[in-house]
């Protein structure tokens, strides 16, 4: 792909690229920036004490100022990170070839080209290194924001934000993108294109979660509830019977694990993915939207190779 290539590609989706880059940048920055002041807030550890009685009489006053950022920031710069990546996936992917198909330009464009994959990546790639840089950038803002509404919290070893935050919200973005491409390519029409393409969008990742999930459940390890650790995650909680074995709620059709008072009969134990676990989790997602986005790109340069002008 040649500079001329790019410029044209920029030229052509100029409104998109301004658009969704600067709004991208100003969330990225304000996040950042947000998350700072918001913990340089943070009471002290003691603040966050189980028992209310215990907690030093300065915590009120220095918790307020923190929540009262949190509140302010956080909501609406968080909601900002997970929504534009996602806007700029579908609004910058769908007009790749879905615009130029619509338009008719590609009867000329496709006649001229020495080779119709090479006209592709040149439109595609300068838009899909946009997507990908700023959502990058996004998820780890987002891990910032993280990390400064909860105090104490390792986000590194930890699965809360999980889909919502660092690789794999950019991975998530980028798979919406190649799913903008492909159906872009194949539909021909903006409109129509961009709505199929949020449906089918929509129920992949929401499929991938569950198989996800599915997945996560075989690496699950019993900790006592007393050992439960924040960063981890929680799965299912399990009674182990005197044999040593662990069951769930189902193992007691005719009879109630709890007594009158409210207390276990046997030992509880919660299964967890624990939070060590988390960086390697995020990068086996990240992998297999990765996969997945490059079979979308690949099937909408198919569609562009086969497909005739206009």
């Amino acid at each position: 792909m040649n500079g001329a290539a790019a410029r044209l590609t920029l030229r052509l989706n100029r409104f998109e690229f301004v658009t969704f880059g600067l709004l991208l940048v100003v969330a990225i920055i304000g996040s950042v920036l947000a998350a700072a002041h918001i913990a340089s807030l943070a009471p002290p550890a003691a603040c966050f004490g189980p028992f209310m009685e215990s907690r030093p009489a300065s915590c009120d006053d220095a918790s307020r100022g923190f929540y009262d950022a949190l509140s302010t920031f956080g909501g609406p710069l968080n909601m900002a990170l997970v929504f534009l990546p996602f806007a700029a996936g579908l609004f910058l992917g769908v007009p790749i070839v879905g615009r130029e198909i619509e338009r008719g330009t590609t009867r000329l464009a496709w006649s001229l080209a020495p080779s119709r994959w090479r006209w592709y990546l040149a439109r595609l790639l300068p838009a899909l290194a946009l997507v990908a840089v700023l959502s990058f950038l996004a998820g780890y803002a987002a891990d910032r924001m993280l990390a400064a509404a909860e105090p104490g919290l390792d986000v590194e070893a930890a699965f809360e934000g999980f889909g919502l935050r660092g690789v794999v919200l950019a991975s998530r973005a980028v798979f919406v993108f190649t799913i903008g491409v492909a159906v872009g390519a194949i539909v021909g029409r903006l409109l129509p294109a961009i709505i199929i393409t949020a449906i089918v969008a929509a129920v992949g990742i929401a499929g991938g979660t569950q198989v996800h999930h599915r997945i996560l459940a075989g690496e699950v390890v019993p900790v006592a509830q007393d050992a439960f650790r924040r960063g981890d995650l929680w799965m299912d909680t399990r009674f182990q019977l005197p044999d040593g074995s662990l069951v769930g709620w189902d193992h007691f059709t005719d009879s109630d694990p709890y007594d009158q008072f409210g207390v276990s009969r046997y030992p509880e134990f919660t299964m967890v993915v624990p939070g060590e676990r988390y960086r390697l989790v995020e990068t086996r997602e990240g992998l297999v939207l990765a996969a997945a986005s490059l079979g979308a790109l690949l099937i909408g340069g198919f569609v562009v190779a086969r497909r005739r002008p206009g």
